[in-house]
């Protein structure tokens, strides 16, 4: 290949890509923290803000009770908030806020769904890459293909277990080494 065919090899790859995965973006929305945490759900200070603990406040005793919220809180994945006074010092628990969790669970899903998308339309690319007489254009779609399933893959993979990290990367592997051998044998 010439190296005017090789950009558009590469051209054609990246904006393959960089358009089945803004599609998907623009017709499947992300979750969106804000939706999940609203600013009223934690305390406002004034800046600039207080230390993570201000000097000035002195510890408050829990009580056993309250000790007993915030652990089951922490187990069941919230965040304890506590009521505060003008100095940001801590008074007492609260309530146990689930925002973060309900968000990551909400990511997590999104994420997924956005693997079991994109993950087929690039292996798809590839199988259309290998039919189009026109090796630019196949060439491109086959990268595109790729990097699509490389983005599908990357976008779920801190979610899944180790065992099924290696099942994704082993099949999508064997995928390519046997349309390699059946397909792009000379």
């Amino acid at each position: 290949m010439k190296v005017k065919e090789v950009a558009m090899v590469v051209a054609l790859a990246l904006l393959s890509a960089f358009f089945v995965g803004l599609l998907v973006d623009a017709l499947y929305v992300e979750p969106k923290y804000e939706d999940f945490c609203k600013a009223a759900d934690r305390p406002y200070y004034e800046k600039p803000y207080p230390a993570a603990y201000p000097q000035e406040c002195s510890r408050y005793n829990l009580k056993a009770q309250e000790q007993q919220l915030i652990n089951e809180c922490l187990d069941a994945k919230g965040s304890p908030d506590y009521n505060v006074d003008n100095k940001g010092c801590q008074t007492s628990f609260k309530e146990c806020n689930y925002c973060q969790r309900d968000f990551n669970q909400a990511l997590q899903i999104y994420n997924r769904n956005v693997f079991y998308i994109v993950t087929p339309l690039g292996l798809l690319a590839i199988i259309f890459g290998l039919f189009i007489g026109f090796e630019v254009v196949g060439s491109g779609a086959m990268f595109g293909g790729i990097l699509l399933m490389a983005y599908g893959t990357m976008r779920y993979f801190s979610d899944m277990s180790k065992i099924m990290r290696v099942v994704v990367i082993g099949i999508e592997l064997l995928l390519l080494v046997i349309i390699s051998i059946k397909k792009l044998r000379k």
